[in-house]
Parts: structure tokens; C-alpha cells; sequence
């Protein structure tokens, strides 16, 4: 025989009162007590509210975060402003100090706008066979002139005669440009409205602080600048036994997610193709972003659109 003793607040006694809250949690509810249901709904209640208080922070029901965002933009704007506010009084200094002979004394007439546009075409290499200027009209900032110029060019000296229209002291902008292509190279004919009116202020170190960074990365941008000569004959590089093809140029490429259409200029005129599509002899069996390639037989070659990169 042997006795087993228990100390107070033993086994036994934890057991019997993690019994007694377990009969309590089992017991049904219309047996829970006035006190305990109004212990859970509270309970509950409280739950229900601290997640939907972090739903409405988390999804800026209040729109307290977008009033943050807007509040910091204002302040950017206003130190912006500021900026350029205290740049005004050098601004006017360096404006007062500009001659005066350009503008009054010696206005700017349709002779001067003859001028620097065939001093441009010359630097540009672009042959002007004919330069008329038009009346003006409009008033003050939005008076303009007409400029009609008939020209034989090629494509890189064409682009290079446009970027140099930035560089005049006037403003000049190409609004009707017709450029057509013989056998002696390119010929254009444009429209050129000029605004006497507008003329680049000279630089001085004051103004041009704080647009250094921003010439320098769009000086940076034009150098890499790099445009397609449409009007260049085609890369042709041929694979397989030689033979006669027939004379194609590749003159322009269209594609999107399903599909591909290729402009070629034929000996019997501009037609456009697709992948798969026979041509003559050959049959298209590739289109892609860079060309297409043509097949006949064993014999492929590879049409390209001439890549020219502007100086």
C-alpha cells in the first residue's frame, strides 16, 4: 500500500481549474451569463474597431497622406519661386545692359532673314536654288514672316541645316517641310516662319547657374541622337549561290503585336508586304524591328534600313 501526497496548488489543483474554464468555454450561449456576453461583445467590439482603424490609415481614407504629398510639392514650388524670384533683379541688370542697337535702332527686316538662313545652308552644305520672303503679320512677340526656300540636299546635310536653326539669333521654325528624292540626291521645299520678335538673350553667369546641369544633359542627349536615313540605298548582305535579284529597297517598317508590314520600292513601283508573302521569286521569311530577310531557293539576303548617324 502507499499514500501519495499532493502539495497545495499541485497537479491536481491545476488540473481541475484548466477543466472548469474549458466547461465555461463549451457552454452554450444561452447559458453564458448578462456579464459574460457583455465581456465578449466588448471584446469584440474593440477588434473590429482597431482593424478598421488600420484599414482606413493603411488605405488614406482621410486622405492625410495625399495632403502630406501636396503640401510638399507646395513647398518645393515655393522654394522654386523664391529662386527665381531673387534672379530677377540681375536678369533686368543683364537685360539693361544689352545694346539697344538690335532691336530699335537696327530692326530686324526680311533681307536679315535671307541672310543667316543662306549663311546656315552654306555651312550645312544644302544648295539653295530659291529663297522668297513673305509679309509679316501679327504683333508684338507673335509677329512672323514667311520664308519659302526651294533647296538640293542630302539627308545629313537636310538634318544638319535644321539643327542649325537653333543655333540663329532669331527664332525660325520649319512649319511645312516636301522632301523628294531623284536621281541627283534629295529635293526640298519648305515653308520657314520667322519671328523677329524672339531672340536669345546673351548669357550671363547669374542666369546661366542654374540651367548649367540641364544644357549640359540635353547637350548630352543630342550626341547620341541617331536617325534613320529613309532615302539611303539598302544593306544587302546574301547568303547561298549568287544570282540575280531583282532591284528592291526597303523604305519603311511597320509592326505591332501580331503583325509586320514592310514597305519596299520596287522596279514597278512602292508596295508593302508581310511575312510569309511571296515576292516575284523570293518569299518573305522573316520581318523584324531591323529589316527583312528574303529567301529563293538556297539563296537568302537580308533588306536593311541604312542607319546614318547626324553630325
Amino acid at each position: 500500500m502507499s499514500t501519495t501526497f499532493f502539495e497545495p496548488g499541485g497537479a491536481p489543483c491545476g488540473a481541475a481549474f484548466v477543466s472548469r474554464w474549458v466547461k465555461r468555454a463549451c457552454m452554450p450561449l444561452e447559458a453564458w451569463s448578462s456579464h459574460r456576453r457583455w465581456l465578449v461583445a466588448t471584446a469584440i467590439a474593440a477588434l473590429v474597431f482597431a482593424f478598421g482603424a488600420y484599414g482606413w490609415n493603411t488605405a488614406d481614407l482621410a486622405g492625410l497622406e495625399a495632403s502630406r504629398a501636396a503640401l510638399a510639392l507646395g513647398t518645393q514650388r515655393l522654394a522654386q519661386a523664391r529662386h527665381a524670384l531673387a534672379q530677377l533683379p540681375s536678369l533686368r541688370r543683364a537685360a539693361a545692359a544689352m545694346p539697344a542697337t538690335v532691336s530699335s535702332a537696327v530692326p530686324w527686316n526680311s533681307a536679315d532673314d535671307v541672310r543667316i538662313v543662306s549663311e546656315l545652308a552654306t555651312q550645312s552644305g544644302v544648295l539653295l536654288l530659291a529663297v522668297e520672303p513673305g509679309a509679316a503679320s501679327g504683333e508684338g512677340v507673335e509677329r512672323k514672316r514667311e520664308l519659302q526656300l526651294t533647296a538640293r540636299t542630302n539627308f545629313v546635310q537636310l538634318m544638319a541645316f535644321f539643327h542649325g536653326l537653333a543655333q540663329l539669333p532669331v527664332l525660325i521654325v520649319p512649319v511645312d517641310v516636301t522632301v523628294k528624292q531623284d536621281g541627283k540626291g534629295l529635293s526640298v521645299a519648305a515653308t520657314l516662319q520667322v519671328y523677329d520678335a524672339l531672340r536669345p538673350a546673351s548669357a550671363t553667369p547669374a542666369a546661366s547657374a542654374g540651367v548649367s546641369a540641364d544644357a549640359d544633359e540635353a547637350a548630352a542627349d543630342d550626341e547620341g541622337l541617331v536617325f534613320f536615313d529613309p532615302f539611303a540605298k539598302p544593306q544587302i548582305s546574301a547568303s547561298g549561290e549568287p544570282g540575280d535579284v531583282s532591284e528592291l529597297r526597303l523604305i519603311g517598317l511597320l509592326r505591332d503585336r501580331t503583325r509586320g508590314l514592310a514597305l519596299l520600292d520596287t522596279p514597278d513601283g512602292t508596295t508593302t508586304v508581310a511575312a510569309g508573302q511571296q515576292l516575284g521569286v523570293e518569299r518573305v521569311t522573316q520581318l523584324d524591328a531591323l529589316g527583312i530577310t528574303l529567301a529563293n531557293g538556297g539563296a537568302t539576303r537580308t533588306l536593311t534600313l541604312m542607319q546614318t548617324e547626324a553630325s
